[in-house]
């Protein structure tokens, strides 16, 4: 087994040379935070079985509790493997990975997001599964929507930002660019009229990725802890709003999935939206 995938921008690439031993979904805040997803998807390798391809300059790294320091790439924002604390495994992100290993069940299953709902038949944990032998991880749950519009932040909390209107919609996106901008097997993203978000802080932390060719695809993240924020676009009037960035409930569900053909092999949709191969026209 060979199974190689890179980065959005291509910059880091890696490949595993065997099944990993665990494929957790994780939906702790942090990794929310840091995907800009509904949850993560972790599979766990032994460190000979994962191996660079390609340059590993871009690659920077934020610790994010005293148990985990994480990567991701400078250039583009996407989460890339890195090894645990105590180096006996790796953690690659499934997300960027067409081909592979299939969850085996979710992981801090009562931390979810609020606007998420767990369904399908896989185990579900509150913590990590007791045979991991992994220490515990102390989160606060998710607020309700607070009297000055909704809220979101980045994982280092040096960028917020606020939502003061209704959001237009929501969806789940599927397509290979987002997969591998969030690292994750699908993006959540939300839309809203452009005047209707403000940065409380932390703007000039952004950095940006514009897919060469996209006509609007871009990626936008907190540089020093990679995550996903809301991108402006002004020629639509319009913000994309990574849900995994908010700290509130936005009170609106993704109402479909989009771009179903190029969902990833191991991954398998349990709810029952409606599913597009594409982006339906409106």
């Amino acid at each position: 087994m060979n199974n190689q995938a890179s980065c959005l921008c291509g910059s880091v690439s890696w490949e595993i040379s065997a099944e990993p031993f665990n494929a957790f979904n994780c939906h702790c805040k942090m990794c929310r935070k840091a995907h800009g997803a509904a949850f993560a998807t972790y599979w766990f390798v032994e460190p000979e079985q994962v191996s660079w391809v390609g340059g590993t300059d871009s690659i920077v790294h934020y610790r994010s509790s005293p148990l985990l320091t994480r990567s991701f790439c400078a250039t583009c924002g996407s989460v890339v493997p890195y090894p645990s604390e105590q180096g006996s495994h790796w953690v690659v992100p499934g997300g960027c990975h067409d081909d592979g290993k299939p969850s085996d069940c979710h992981i801090f299953a009562a931390h979810h997001a609020p606007w998420f709902e767990i369904t399908g038949d896989l185990p579900r944990h509150d913590d990590y599964p007791e045979h991991t032998g992994m220490l515990r991880v102390e989160e606060e749950p998710g607020e309700a929507v607070g009297e000055d519009g909704l809220q979101g932040s980045c994982l280092c909390d040096r960028i917020a930002y606020r939502i003061t209107g209704p959001f237009k919609l929501a969806q789940h996106c599927h397509c290979h660019r987002c997969r591998r901008a969030r690292a994750a097997a699908h993006a959540t993203n939300g839309f809203v009229a452009l005047d209707d978000i403000e940065f409380l802080r932390g703007e000039d932390e952004l950095d940006y990725y514009k897919v060469p060719d996209a006509g609007y695809f871009m990626q936008v993240f907190c540089r020093t802890c990679g995550s996903k924020m809301p991108r402006l676009d002004p020629g639509r009037g319009i913000a994309v709003v990574p849900f995994g960035s908010l700290d509130e409930d936005p009170g609106i569900r993704a109402s479909r999935h989009i771009y179903v053909d190029d969902m990833a092999h191991w991954y398998r949709i349990t709810d029952d939206l409606p599913q597009y191969g594409t982006e339906p026209r409106v």
